[in-house]
């Protein structure tokens, strides 16, 4: 018997009477569960059909075991159903071996050579201490540099030559009434160099600053160690014997520079000894116990700078606007 297919409206989802009946046709007479089983059946198809099926999509949801998940979204394709799984076939890709790029091949690293029996293996190059090193590009002070002969200050290589004649680093010989320089170098000895540069600048400093007109009746005069241990001296008194100190005690005397400056803020001339290690240059002052980067020190503007290897003009540049 051939039903009509009226279409009822309701909300967003269309009511195909008809389909009812195309996907589960009655037989005719049956009985009362007959058609109470036919509409349990057909009833959420009539409530949940989408807008647009037909009958023959109709059967597909009843005859289906699991539809797609709710979760896919567009552009998501949805699990297969198991009678498509069957039909699935499983995609293999065969490598083309013409066009697989092949690896280079690791070189086996060559044993390290060993001497030859009987031969002690080469030294090898020890680390240096982290204050070892020479003055390199430092710009002292904010300043560039420029070497001068150092025939240009004879008074300094008088200073080399009186020194020479009256050494006073000799183990028995005493620098006050507690400490030789046996005791002194035995406190330097084994230390770091920052270690050493701290107590060499302590050590001397402790002497009292005497002035060049009292000590020798001159504007200014360049002592020589000896001569600091019997009536103590200035500024570039207590550098001189620093800087012998610390060569006596192994320091490469071409890492240190007398440095001959102006103070700005006292608007003084004045001297110091600096040590230059690391691509710093380190400031052992008689004005103060701590040794400090070239860095931290703003006020001080150096003219010269001298040592047994050779003189610098220091010249300070101007910032680049």
């Amino acid at each position: 018997m051939q039903i009509p297919s009226p279409v009822f409206m309701r909300g967003k989802y269309r009511f195909f009477p008809a389909r009812f009946f195309s996907a589960c046709p009655p037989p005719v007479g049956s009985s009362f569960l007959s058609w109470s089983f036919c509409l349990a059946v057909a009833i959420p198809l009539l409530l949940f059909s989408p807008m647009g099926s037909t009958p023959g999509q109709a059967r597909e949801y009843i005859s289906v075991d699991k539809l797609a998940p709710a979760s896919s979204a567009p552009g998501i394709m949805p699990a297969p159903r198991k009678a498509e799984r069957k039909n699935v076939k499983r995609s293999t890709v065969s490598p083309d071996k013409k066009n697989v790029k092949q690896l280079p091949a690791v070189k086996p690293q060559p044993a390290a050579e060993q001497p030859p029996a009987g031969e002690a293996p080469p030294a090898t190059k020890p680390v240096s201490d982290k204050f070892n090193g020479p003055a390199g590009s430092v710009h002292l002070f904010g300043t560039v540099e420029f070497k001068r002969p150092l025939e240009s200050l004879p008074g300094w290589l008088d200073v080399l030559a009186r020194n020479s004649q009256s050494p006073i680093f000799q183990a028995q010989k005493h620098f006050n009434k507690k400490t030789s320089w046996a005791d002194l170098r035995g406190k330097l000895e084994g230390r770091s160099l920052a270690e050493q540069l701290r107590l060499v600048n302590k050590f001397w400093n402790d002497w009292p600053y005497r002035e060049d007109k009292d000590n020798w009746g001159q504007p200014d005069y360049w002592e020589i160690p000896a001569e600091f241990l019997k009536k103590s001296g200035d500024c570039e008194d207590y550098a001189i014997i620093k800087y012998f100190t610390l060569k006596e005690m192994g320091v490469d005397p071409k890492s240190m520079r007398i440095v001959v400056l102006r103070d700005t803020i006292r608007n003084l001339a004045h001297a110091v000894l600096v040590v230059y290690s690391d691509g710093d240059a380190f400031v052992l002052d008689n004005l103060s116990d701590i040794v400090l980067s070239h860095r931290r020190i703003s006020n001080y503007s150096p003219q010269y700078s001298v040592n047994e290897f050779g003189r610098w003009a220091h010249i300070k540049g101007k910032k680049a606007r």
